[in-house]
């Protein structure tokens, strides 16, 4: 498949894992925090989920053990994490995926409203008889 077409996208969860990863190396709660905040709070990891995923990217080479380091206020060592050169290029590909998207949204005028697409949500509540299952996964009640 790879070099003639591009490789599948990653999961999402796996790209944000490889994006906290990018520039520091982190223990795993520490990757879980920074996926949180990365994602701008859509992606929240549970402990079990994040550590299968490390074990996934790990087996992918993906990310590679940096090794035991104090963390925290504690000083406690926790196995630290580092995305690889493999990880690397798979996150690299990921992005420009994404800013390929991106580019065809902004051809189509998607991010041309500079009102918050929250605000765009209740302005559209106020003037549309929305269905009562959801507008973008509940976050609008009809």
């Amino acid at each position: 498949m790879y070099p003639d077409s591009p490789p599948p996208p990653i999961s999402v969860q796996a790209f944000y894992v490889l994006l906290a990863l990018s520039g520091n190396e982190l223990h795993g709660y520490a990757i879980k925090g920074a996926v949180y905040n990365c994602s701008l709070g859509s992606i929240s990891l549970t402990n079990s989920r994040l550590y299968a995923l490390i074990d996934h990217l790990h087996d992918e080479a993906l990310i590679e053990l940096s090794g035991r380091h104090p963390a925290g206020k504690s000083g406690k060592e926790r196995l630290h994490y580092t995305i690889s050169a493999h990880g690397s290029i798979c996150l690299q590909e990921e992005l420009l995926r994404q800013q390929h998207a991106v580019e065809i949204g902004k051809s189509k005028g998607f991010l041309n409203d500079k009102t918050p697409t929250d605000i765009q949500r209740l302005l559209l509540r106020t003037t549309t008889k929305l269905p009562s299952q959801i507008v973008r996964r509940g976050s609008i009640e009809a």
